[in-house]
């Protein structure tokens, strides 16, 4: 664990449920404003390593340094604190698969709930902050709609700002379009593409090889219960390396319809 500058530090990290490996040995550095999108093929690992960094799901081995906070597996006596924890998730936003928002409030209560209730951000400032997120992600006019109201990408996009809300210096993204029909697929990608030309830190969990090689600075390769390949997005999407990478992106890129129509602005990554 070297790089104090480094947003998130993993060094040697291992993940079992009970006598069933799911990854080990895992070192991965993520540095401020930078975008990583981690693919693989599924169920290996992927979604629970970044589960991981925020430790919404505890690892056995090794040591997760993560905005100045260090965690450490379970194995080697690691418990963290709550107030680790809580420093954690102060920093660090999650959007998940399946929005997870909550249905008895409407959009803007959403947005709030969290920064009035965990950094006592006053009302009326939560909800200007609110009100802003929506605007950037095209949902000024929701804020007073309950999330059953509205469509599969509008909820995502508005999960996205509730994370942001909390104004974190990393967010993590679980498959964020995997529950979408995919006429709705674009929406939610033209935010988080937003985000990063913004200089958000991101980690990514995606299928949507084609924005991940437009949008991430790195990709990882995730197979077999280890990183296999990493590198430039382009390089590794483009032009992998290894066997194992070349094996799933071959399969994948195969079988992938085009992706939605995307704009990228001259400049951004």
């Amino acid at each position: 664990m070297s790089d104090n500058n480094a947003m998130v530090e993993m060094h040697d990290v291992g993940k079992w449920y009970g006598e069933r490996r799911v990854f080990e040995h895992i070192a991965l550095t993520v540095q401020p404003q930078e975008v990583v999108a981690i693919i693989g093929p599924s169920g290996t690992g992927k979604s629970t390593l970044i589960r991981c960094i925020n430790y919404l799901t505890p690892f056995e081995t090794g040591r997760i340094r993560v905005a100045g906070q260090e965690l450490i597996g379970t194995r080697d006596g690691g418990r963290p604190s709550r107030e680790v924890l809580r420093a954690i998730r102060m920093q660090v936003g999650m959007v998940f698969q399946n929005f997870n928002l909550f249905h008895h409030m409407t959009v803007l209560d959403n947005l709030t709930v969290g920064p009035r209730e965990v950094k006592q951000v006053p009302r009326a400032r939560a909800e200007a902050r609110a009100r802003d997120l929506l605007a950037m992600v095209g949902l000024a006019d929701k804020a007073a709609m309950y999330p059953r109201r509205l469509s599969g990408g509008e909820q995502q996009r508005v999960a996205i700002c509730r994370a942001l809300a909390m104004e974190p210096a990393l967010m993590l993204l679980d498959e964020p379009t995997s529950a979408l029909d995919p006429e709705l697929v674009g929406e939610v990608l033209a935010a988080i593409q937003s985000l990063a030309q913004q200089g958000m830190t991101m980690i990514l969990v995606t299928h949507e090889m084609l924005f991940a090689k437009e949008v991430a600075d790195r990709v990882i390769v995730m197979a077999d219960g280890a990183i296999v390949e990493h590198g430039p997005a382009r390089q590794v999407l483009e032009h992998p390396q290894t066997a194992r990478a070349q094996a799933f992106l071959d399969r994948v890129l195969r079988h992938t319809a085009p992706a939605p129509p995307l704009v990228v602005e001259e400049g951004s990554k």
